[in-house]
C-alpha cells in the first residue's frame, strides 16, 4: 500500500452553538489524494470515546503505511477541543491515547494555537509518541489561509520525504503565510 493520510476532524456543525461552522477537510484530502496519488482515511469525531475508537482502529497493521496524521479541530494552548465534551483534550492526554500510533509519523495539528506555549510539553508529546515531526499553529488561524498552508505542507511531504527539503521549500514558497499563522515545527 502506498503511503497516505489519516485525518481526524472535529464535528463542526452539530455541536456547541458558538463553534458551529460548515467546515469539512475532506475536499482538501481528495485534492491531495488525487494530486499526489496517495490514499486517505477521513473520520469526524465529537467525543473522546469516538477519538479513542478511531485511534485503536488506526493502530491496526493495515494502516501502518499511512505516515501523515492530520488533526483538524478547534484548539488552544497545547490542547484540541472535542466538540461533544465539556473538557478539552491536552496533547499529553492524546499522547497517552495514541498507543504508538504516531511512531515515526508526521503529525499535523490544523487548529488554532495548539502549538502555542513552552516547547517542553510539546517536546514531551513528540518524545512520548515517537512522532518523526509535529507541526501546527501558535496563533488563531484563518480557515482559508491554514487550508492553503496545510495543502502545501502535505504536498511537500509527499514530494520530498527529506525533512530539511520539506521545510526549506515550504519556507521559500510560503514563509510569509507561515509567519502570519504562527506555523511551528518540532523535528
Amino acid at each position: 500500500m502506498k503511503h497516505g493520510i489519516i485525518c481526524i476532524e472535529t464535528e463542526w456543525e452539530v455541536t456547541k452553538k458558538g463553534n458551529r461552522c460548515p467546515l469539512n477537510s475532506e475536499p482538501l484530502l481528495k485534492f491531495i489524494s488525487e494530486t499526489y496519488n496517495v490514499p486517505y482515511f477521513y473520520r469526524q469525531v465529537a467525543t473522546k470515546a469516538e477519538l479513542t475508537y478511531y485511534i485503536k482502529q488506526f493502530c491496526k497493521k493495515e494502516y501502518s503505511n499511512f505516515d501523515v496524521f492530520y488533526f483538524s479541530f478547534h484548539g488552544n494552548r497545547q490542547i484540541i477541543q472535542l466538540e461533544g465534551e465539556k473538557e478539552h483534550l491536552s496533547l499529553d492526554e492524546l499522547a497517552d491515547l495514541s498507543d504508538n500510533l504516531f511512531k515515526d509519523k508526521f503529525v499535523h495539528f490544523s487548529s488554532c494555537r495548539t502549538l502555542l506555549g513552552s516547547t517542553n510539553p510539546l517536546d514531551q508529546f513528540k518524545s512520548k509518541t515517537g512522532a518523526k515531526v509535529v507541526t501546527g499553529y501558535t496563533k488563531s488561524v484563518d480557515t482559508t489561509l491554514s487550508a492553503i498552508l496545510d495543502v502545501a505542507l502535505i504536498g511537500e511531504f509527499f514530494t520530498h520525504k527529506q525533512i530539511p527539503s520539506i521545510f526549506n521549500n515550504l519556507e521559500k514558497r510560503f514563509g510569509g503565510l507561515q509567519k502570519e499563522l504562527g506555523f511551528k515545527v518540532l523535528k
